[in-house]
Protein backbone atom coordinates (compact mmCIF):
# COMPACT_ATOMS: atom_id res chain seq x y z
CA UNK A 1 0.00 0.00 0.00
CA UNK A 2 1.14 3.28 -0.76
CA UNK A 3 2.04 5.28 2.41
CA UNK A 4 2.68 8.98 1.68
CA UNK A 5 4.59 10.23 -1.49
CA UNK A 6 6.92 12.17 0.80
CA UNK A 7 8.54 9.25 3.00
CA UNK A 8 11.99 9.63 2.37
CA UNK A 9 13.12 7.34 5.04
CA UNK A 10 11.35 4.86 7.96
CA UNK A 11 12.19 3.32 11.07
CA UNK A 12 11.86 0.46 12.24
CA UNK A 13 10.78 0.00 16.13
CA UNK A 14 9.81 -2.77 18.75
CA UNK A 15 8.57 -2.70 21.96
CA UNK A 16 6.36 -4.90 24.81
CA UNK A 17 3.05 -4.19 24.66
CA UNK A 18 2.43 -2.56 28.03
CA UNK A 19 5.60 -0.70 27.96
CA UNK A 20 6.97 2.70 27.19
CA UNK A 21 10.77 1.59 26.23
CA UNK A 22 11.03 1.88 22.75
CA UNK A 23 13.77 0.38 20.96
CA UNK A 24 14.77 2.17 17.06
CA UNK A 25 17.00 0.62 14.28
CA UNK A 26 18.98 3.49 12.32
CA UNK A 27 16.83 5.35 9.55
CA UNK A 28 16.19 3.07 6.12
CA UNK A 29 16.20 5.62 3.49
CA UNK A 30 13.59 4.49 1.15
CA UNK A 31 14.22 5.55 -3.09
CA UNK A 32 11.77 8.24 -5.20
CA UNK A 33 9.65 5.40 -6.12
CA UNK A 34 8.57 4.24 -2.41
CA UNK A 35 8.91 0.68 -2.48
CA UNK A 36 11.97 -1.37 -1.20
CA UNK A 37 12.52 -4.62 -0.62
CA UNK A 38 15.62 -5.95 1.07
CA UNK A 39 17.07 -8.22 3.98
CA UNK A 40 17.49 -6.91 7.35
CA UNK A 41 20.03 -8.29 10.16
CA UNK A 42 18.50 -6.42 13.06
CA UNK A 43 19.10 -7.47 17.14
CA UNK A 44 17.28 -6.12 19.69
CA UNK A 45 18.02 -7.62 22.72
CA UNK A 46 15.47 -7.20 25.29
CA UNK A 47 14.38 -8.22 28.80
CA UNK A 48 10.76 -8.36 29.82
CA UNK A 49 7.96 -10.04 32.74
CA UNK A 50 6.91 -12.86 31.13
CA UNK A 51 3.16 -14.15 32.15
CA UNK A 52 1.95 -17.30 32.18
CA UNK A 53 -1.75 -16.20 32.32
CA UNK A 54 -2.11 -12.88 31.17
CA UNK A 55 -2.17 -11.25 27.60
CA UNK A 56 0.71 -9.28 28.08
CA UNK A 57 3.32 -11.25 26.18
CA UNK A 58 2.81 -9.32 22.71
CA UNK A 59 6.11 -8.14 20.85
CA UNK A 60 4.84 -4.69 18.79
CA UNK A 61 6.78 -4.18 15.83
CA UNK A 62 6.09 -0.77 14.75
CA UNK A 63 6.87 0.89 10.80
CA UNK A 64 7.82 4.47 12.06
CA UNK A 65 8.77 8.14 10.62
CA UNK A 66 9.92 10.99 12.25
CA UNK A 67 7.31 14.12 13.01
CA UNK A 68 7.26 17.04 11.07
CA UNK A 69 5.35 20.23 11.33
CA UNK A 70 5.70 22.77 8.70
CA UNK A 71 7.85 20.21 6.12
CA UNK A 72 10.49 20.21 9.26
CA UNK A 73 11.74 17.58 11.49
CA UNK A 74 10.63 17.82 15.05
CA UNK A 75 11.21 15.48 17.71
CA UNK A 76 9.44 12.21 17.82
CA UNK A 77 8.27 9.43 15.42
CA UNK A 78 4.41 9.17 14.13
CA UNK A 79 3.62 5.35 13.83
CA UNK A 80 2.31 4.38 10.32
CA UNK A 81 1.89 0.32 10.77
CA UNK A 82 1.76 -2.16 13.39
CA UNK A 83 2.61 -5.86 13.85
CA UNK A 84 2.33 -8.22 16.93
CA UNK A 85 4.25 -11.70 17.70
CA UNK A 86 2.97 -13.49 20.72
CA UNK A 87 5.90 -14.54 22.90
CA UNK A 88 4.06 -17.38 24.47
CA UNK A 89 3.84 -18.86 21.12
CA UNK A 90 7.21 -17.94 20.37
CA UNK A 91 8.52 -19.58 23.41
CA UNK A 92 6.57 -22.91 22.59
CA UNK A 93 7.02 -23.21 19.35
CA UNK A 94 10.09 -21.70 17.95
CA UNK A 95 10.16 -20.69 14.09
CA UNK A 96 13.14 -22.02 12.24
CA UNK A 97 14.44 -19.69 9.47
CA UNK A 98 12.00 -17.14 9.85
CA UNK A 99 8.30 -15.29 9.86
CA UNK A 100 6.62 -13.00 7.37
CA UNK A 101 5.18 -10.66 9.67
CA UNK A 102 2.29 -8.16 8.25
CA UNK A 103 2.28 -4.60 9.21
CA UNK A 104 -1.31 -3.05 9.21
CA UNK A 105 -2.02 0.52 9.23
CA UNK A 106 -5.51 1.50 11.21
CA UNK A 107 -6.69 4.04 9.07
CA UNK A 108 -10.44 4.95 11.41
CA UNK A 109 -11.65 1.48 8.82
CA UNK A 110 -10.50 -1.91 8.61
CA UNK A 111 -6.88 -2.39 8.83
CA UNK A 112 -4.77 -1.75 5.31
CA UNK A 113 -1.89 -4.02 5.05
CA UNK A 114 1.51 -1.48 4.62
CA UNK A 115 4.31 -3.85 4.77
CA UNK A 116 5.72 -7.51 5.41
Amino acid sequence: KELDKELSSVVIAVKMQGSKRILRSHEIILPPSGLVETDLALTFSLQYPHFLKREGNKLQIMLQRRKRYKNRTILGYKTLAVGSINMAEVMQHPTEGGQVLALLSNLKQAAVQVAE
